[in-house]
């Protein structure tokens, strides 16, 4: 009987696939993966019964979306051969990763069997390195292109996350030129030298990611990468409502540490 079951390696290099996600990989009758790092290639070759690589699908392409595309059809005809299939994305299965997602939606409607497990993705990472807690202030994260042709309004009070800073504005696996119109759209909202971000998590174990500070005017003329994230601290604290503090009938003061002090004593 078939079965799909999409998994993420998420982002370190074997040291982020979950105990689940290994057993379905050493289990399953075939793995098809798109990951980024030979050393994990290498391992899902060996541990897999039977182990295909989609990267032929996916750079071999003019255009991004006919990838994808080839890469959802290939899934399911392989579905229907009656295997338990299993897909392996880099990072978390459903991050910009389209083609198992279309896959699986368009599986469950004809009634099939389909799951997706979750895998760790780059915004898990940029918190833990960043040392950022997004119920803190809440978190505004969008595909950068989107941010620009849809002229959506950044929220300044949160955190923001741009993803796939690499390709602005682009349809294919080339990388973008067109960071200083990205520059001049967030400088609607934000002062010129306010601080952001370019992160790139760390693929390999003990490898220390790319957290590089700069000023949002100098944004254009940094150097990024397919794995470039931007990430944008919040520009201002706004100011509690008291209409909803009224309406939900808050003690501010319960939000607040008491005066005593917490410090035991010896």
């Amino acid at each position: 009987m078939s079965k799909l079951i999409v998994c993420g390696s998420g982002i370190k290099s074997i040291s982020h696939i979950t105990e689940e996600t290994k057993h379905i990989i050493k289990h399953a009758d075939k793995v098809l993966y798109l990951v980024n790092e030979p050393n994990l290639k290498e391992w899902i070759k060996r541990e897999a019964k039977e182990a295909e690589s989609l990267d032929d699908l996916y750079f071999n392409v003019q255009k991004r979306i006919d990838a994808y595309n080839q890469i959802t059809n290939h899934i399911i005809n392989e579905y229907n051969c009656g295997k338990v299939l299993c897909v392996l994305f880099y990072g978390h299965p459903t991050i910009f990763a389209d083609p198992a997602l279309k896959a699986v939606r368009k599986i469950k409607a004809a009634n099939g069997n389909a799951v997706i497990l979750p895998g760790i993705s780059t915004m898990d990472c940029l918190f833990s390195d960043l040392q950022i807690d997004p119920g803190d202030r809440g978190c505004f994260t969008i595909d950068v292109t989107e941010l620009l042709i849809y002229e959506r309004t950044v929220d300044v009070n949160a955190h923001v996350i741009l993803w796939q800073l690499a390709n602005l504005g682009m349809h294919n696996v080339k990388q973008t030129s067109k960071l200083n119109v990205l520059s001049d759209y967030l400088r609607k909202s934000y002062k010129h030298d306010h601080s952001v971000c370019i992160y790139e998590a760390a693929l390999m174990p003990m490898q220390k990611p790319r957290i590089e500070w700069i000023r949002l005017d100098k944004l254009s003329d940094s150097l990024i990468s397919p794995l470039s994230t931007l990430y944008i601290p919040p520009m201002t604290q706004k100011k509690p409502s008291k209409k909803y503090i009224n309406l939900l009938e808050i003690d501010i003061q319960n939000y607040q540490l008491s005066s005593e002090s917490d410090t035991a004593t010896k």
